[in-house]
């Protein structure tokens, strides 16, 4: 049981780096808008500069000239596609925003710009099959987010593409885990 536990927190681990560095990145990303004369950010609503007036337009933020953010703003609300850049023009992170919280599909990626997760968000929360991917482009990781939660089965895989680890979950706490790799079942 102790291996089920050590695998669930890695999974668990890796899905709240993942969930945490994107709201950073994200919050981030309204700190210093290249527009920032323009707008100005309370309560989770950008507004016009010295008003009350809910802003809509594009924010776009640079850094050394280059762009890094873009996100559309609708009545005061992230709204639309999100797109965090790397320094050389890739991306870091696409997404879709619906008044402020991630929506839709949600990619990240690697530094050399190869896939690293890829999921659904609804209302903030992970839903449906979430992917992850190894450096060389094979799965590492799959499974189904339920209500924000881990459910069903989850297959983690080696590096070349062999699965290694099953856990099977129900509303976010694990109820089985088999390791393939050296087989136990517990």
């Amino acid at each position: 049981m102790n291996k089920i536990k050590l695998f669930s927190a890695i999974i668990a681990v890796e899905i709240v780096v993942i969930l945490f560095l994107a709201m950073i990145l994200i919050h981030e990303s309204f700190t210093t808008p290249s527009n920032q004369n323009k707008t100005s950010f309370e309560n989770e609503m950008i507004y016009t500069q010295d008003t009350d007036i809910p802003f809509t337009g594009k924010m776009l933020d640079t850094l050394d000239n280059k762009l890094i953010v873009e996100f559309n703003v609708v009545n005061g609300f992230k709204q639309g596609e999100f797109h965090l850049l790397k320094m050389d023009g890739t991306y870091a992170v696409k997404g879709y925003m619906n008044k402020n919280k991630n929506d839709g599909n949600w990619k990240y990626y690697y530094e050399n710009g190869g896939l690293e997760c890829s999921g659904n968000f609804d209302d903030d929360e992970p839903t449906g099959e979430w992917v992850w991917y190894h450096g060389n482009g094979l799965i590492s990781c799959k499974g189904i987010f339920l209500n924000g939660k881990p459910d069903g089965q989850w297959i983690k895989y080696n590096q070349d593409g062999s699965p290694s680890v099953i856990i099977n979950y129900r509303f976010g706490k694990v109820i089985n885990y088999i390791s393939l790799d050296t087989p136990t079942i517990s």
